[in-house]
């Protein structure tokens, strides 16, 4: 036989469902616009029957003893989140990148009036003034104030890209930091999550905040997470683990010592040295040892040429003064060239004649203007020109082609975050029509149990008073 007290029960079974339901409903509606946050939903199930099916059952049958709540779950597609995590990578590598390329042309600064294919320009019609009237001294000092002006754009222009270059160095060192941090945050995240699912619960907020690390490390570099127990993560990049479960593998930084030298970074346990697939990490890799090192070897070889060809020349031309034998530029690349002290402080001593004796011989002068027509550089079939626009243009390309692939991974993300955007965002429409059924619920409930009060009332206090 039954309890009295049976439906009371019952119904205290269905204030905590309830209760819980606008609770949940309440968390939802509070974090609704928290980055991050995947909507909670409660699924309730009826609990067991009574009496339990029994060869000796008694009674007319089982009847209901009321709810029970199964979970509190968050609702997110995994599978998005993975494919979310893997296109950040794309998209990090390609935006740092663009931004990067876009610095170098910057410095390059093309096509301008203070760039170096102007300089050039100007460089040359000096010397095209001078050949044609050489014996005049007011030829000679644009020539050497054109040449000087050359030089500085040639070492302005390598020390701005060194500078780029140590700035990406310490943008390495930065980002390596944010990685440390962020895995000791997974770290300590992954033994939270352990510990409540250990306890039967389901760890929501904790497992939000794992996904919101895990796309931060996405963005910076190439990471693959592998599921762990209890609902942790193993963090590994290319193929070494970073976070395991709550042990974290640190990257180590190795500043430079020495002039020249680069960040280095290493796995603390091993010693081993990492590499990056992608992710911001793997751009600025690629700027800091090959874009950037490729563009100052561009300028050196430029540079080289000019120095070396024009001093050929004037070591064998004559100045108004008959002085010869004597070099234009000083130097060996492009963060050294110079125009030699005594041309700047007496242009007389330009050699632009051929001859002795002949101040008004013009020709070795158009000799030195014809350098920058003649192929000098790659195996003598460039010119100083075409080179630096092979330069130009293919840093234009590297510029062009990141614009045009981070069009596409935004839109590929965009579409990610949409499509786990309608599983995991919260509706305020759904979460109010969820809070009036959990309030009308709730107010059934507990007028299902002011009733049954009132009849055991009856049965307690007035039972047996009739007839009296």
């Amino acid at each position: 036989m039954r309890s009295t007290f049976f439906g009371l029960e019952t119904m205290r079974t269905s204030l905590q469902a309830q209760r819980l339901g606008l609770e949940v409903t309440a968390h939802n509606i509070s974090n609704a616009n928290t980055p991050g946050y995947s909507r909670q939903v409660m699924n309730l199930r009826a609990s067991t029957p009574f009496p339990y099916p029994s060869a000796n059952s008694f009674g007319t049958g089982q009847l209901g003893t009321g709810v029970e709540v199964i979970e509190v779950k968050r609702l997110r597609n995994q599978f998005v989140e993975s494919q979310i995590r893997k296109e950040s990578q794309t998209l990090g590598y390609w935006q740092n990148k663009a931004r990067n390329v876009w610095q170098i042309e910057m410095i390059i600064n093309e096509p301008t009036e203070t760039g170096l294919s102007a300089s050039f320009q100007r460089y040359w019609e000096a010397w095209q003034r001078l050949a044609g009237e050489a014996e005049d001294q007011g030829h000679r000092a644009p020539v050497a104030q054109r040449a000087a002006e050359l030089a500085s754009t040639f070492r302005q222009t390598r020390n701005q890209l060194l500078s780029l270059r140590n700035d990406i160095d310490e943008t390495i060192a930065v980002q390596a930091q944010q990685i440390n941090g962020l895995a000791n945050e997974l770290a300590a995240v992954n033994k939270q999550i352990a510990r409540v699912d250990l306890l039967g619960q389901s760890p929501n907020d904790l497992l939000d905040r794992r996904d919101q690390i895990l796309r931060e490390m996405s963005e910076i570099a190439n990471i693959n997470v592998l599921e762990g127990r209890q609902q942790t993560v193993t963090v590994q990049i290319n193929g070494t683990s970073l976070v395991d479960f709550d042990t974290v593998n640190e990257i180590e930084i190795i500043k430079p010592k020495a002039e020249g030298e680069m960040t280095k970074l290493i796995w603390s346990k091993g010693k081993g040295p990492i590499t990056f697939n992608n992710g911001s990490m793997k751009a600025l890799y690629e700027m800091r040892d090959v874009v950037i090192v490729d563009s100052i070897d561009s300028l050196d070889s430029m540079a080289k040429a000019l120095i070396d060809e024009t001093n050929a020349l004037h070591e064998i031309g004559y100045g108004l003064n008959n002085t010869t034998g004597r070099k234009f530029f000083d130097g060996t690349d492009a963060g050294t060239i110079k125009v030699m002290d005594y041309i700047l402080q007496d242009p007389s001593n330009i050699a632009a004649s051929t001859k002795l004796d002949a101040p008004g011989n013009g020709e070795n002068a158009l000799a030195i203007a014809d350098i920058l027509n003649k192929p000098i550089l790659s195996g003598n079939s460039a010119t100083l020109n075409s080179y630096f626009d092979g330069l130009v243009a293919k840093l234009g390309v590297i510029g062009q082609e990141s614009e045009r692939t981070i069009a596409n991974q935004e839109a590929l993300v965009h579409h990610l975050n949409i499509e786990q955007t309608q599983h995991a965002a919260v509706s305020m429409d759904e979460e109010m029509a969820n809070m009036i059924k959990y309030q009308h619920a709730y107010s059934a409930a507990a007028r299902m149990i002011s009733t049954i009060d009132e009849a055991l009332e009856t049965i307690i206090t007035r039972m047996g008073i009739v007839g009296r």
